[in-house]
């Protein structure tokens, strides 16, 4: 099967410690509310996968479903098909639902690739970070994981991080609202496009990207679920907004927020940051409570989100954000004499004690060394000489700097870490 890298970064050596250092911040950030890593298989139960996606669709539309997933597919036995990860979440609900008891309370994140086709059914992968909170419908978890979210942006440099945030409601007073929906597209078909019909009666939330000019695209503005909220549902987004703003989180209400998959209910959201003249979603989830019950017979409210790696990976190299980052010190260590190889392995041993990045130069031009040890960006040259050995010293370049002097061979380590602390100050 082949399957195109959409937005996803093809990485060299060079792109790696970037991609390392930002999932190396997340985890931290993470670390810091209590949330543990778990690892999820990439390939997955397809009925499961279709059951959790389809969950709360107001109508079938198996077809427009299996268009977005990519399945495997076993001739042999038909029961035993599987879906390459589209999302996370439904796998996470399963697992927790098997050790959960009333009043537990699960934290959990995910990293990896995720796969879908696009509308013009082309297989495509990306990256993304998921954080699930389960077993609280408390207005403090809303808020705990929309706050986590704005905070991982911050922690890689998107201190211009904003918000997006909207309610779908609870089941009473959605009801209502998907009953007017089918009403407005039975009534006006006409006004729509077959596609949109498809889409808007399967999940009114959905964005349709419809380009037909002669399609009416979505439903008409006073056909809004915030004019269908109850007084229960009001008074909790009008508490999360307070809070939200309390805390020094931006927010707009954007009554037209989207979601394509249907399962979720209550508060939604979208994390954006700026581009230019533009805004971009890196990330946004929201509230699934009733999906648990729905997909494993027990209730386990809900509440989670995203994050686009692979775009905040683009927009943090566009903006030079990973240079604030880069404070690795490393020092190159080469030999313009014969035989002393055994000695630079020594040198590099005794730096690596106290965690110092080090390369091993294998130039024997002199010159070539130097270039080599600016091309890594290392902070210090060592080369060793056998006239300078025997003497008991070695030549320290400070490439920073550029000054050289010579030092005791046995005191290479303490001279390297007093050099260190006063180039990273």
């Amino acid at each position: 099967m082949a399957v195109e890298k959409a937005k996803t970064i093809n990485f060299m050596m060079d792109e790696m410690w970037k991609w390392k250092m930002m999932e190396e911040k997340f985890d931290n950030m993470l670390k810091l509310y209590d949330y543990h890593e778990i690892h999820l298989p990439i390939l997955q139960n397809r009925s499961l996968i279709q059951q959790g996606i389809t969950a709360f669709m107001q109508r079938e539309e198996p077809d427009f479903i299996s268009r977005q997933t990519l399945n495997i597919n076993n001739n042999k036995n038909p029961e035993n098909q599987l879906s390459l990860r589209p999302e996370g979440t439904i796998s996470v609900l399963h697992r927790a639902a098997t050790m959960y008891r009333k009043g537990d309370i699960f934290r959990y994140y995910y990293q990896g690739p995720m796969f879908h086709r696009n509308r013009e059914g082309v297989a495509q992968e990306s990256s993304q970070l998921g954080v699930e909170l389960m077993g609280s419908s408390n207005i403090l978890s809303e808020n705990e994981i929309i706050s986590l979210g704005i905070k991982l942006l911050n922690e890689v440099g998107f201190y211009d991080a904003t918000l997006k945030l909207n309610s779908y409601g609870c089941e009473n007073c959605r009801r209502e609202f998907f009953k007017d929906v089918d009403i407005e597209l039975r009534t006006n078909a006409d006004r729509y496009c077959p596609n949109c019909l498809v889409e808007l009666s399967a999940n009114p939330f959905a964005a349709t990207h419809c380009e037909n000019k002669n399609c009416q695209h979505s439903l008409p503005a006073n056909l809004n679920i915030n004019n269908y909220l109850c007084a229960e549902c009001k008074t909790k987004f009008e508490q999360l907004k307070k809070i939200q703003a309390n805390l020094g989180n931006i927010y707009k209400v954007d009554p037209n927020l989207t979601k394509n998959f249907a399962y979720y209910n209550g508060t939604v959201f979208d994390f954006v940051v700026k581009n230019q003249d533009n805004e971009l979603v890196v990330g946004g989830g929201g509230r699934y409570d009733y999906l648990s019950e729905r997909l494993t017979g027990r209730k386990i409210p809900a509440i989670g989100f995203y994050l686009d790696l692979d775009l905040i990976f683009q927009l943090m190299k566009e903006r030079n954000l990973f240079l604030m980052f880069d404070n690795d010190f490393s020092v190159y260590i080469c030999t313009q004499s014969p035989n002393l190889e055994m000695m630079v392995l020594q040198i590099a041993q005794e730096l690596h004690s106290q965690n110092i990045i080090t390369i091993l130069g294998t130039e024997e031009n002199p010159d070539n060394n130097l270039k080599q040890a600016q091309a890594h960006k290392c902070d210090l040259m060592i080369t060793l000489r056998e006239e300078n050995i025997r003497e008991g010293k070695v030549l320290l370049y400070n490439l920073e700097h550029k000054e050289q002097s010579y030092i005791p061979l046995n005191r290479i380590l303490d001279t390297v870490q007093v050099v260190r602390k006063t180039l990273k100050k």
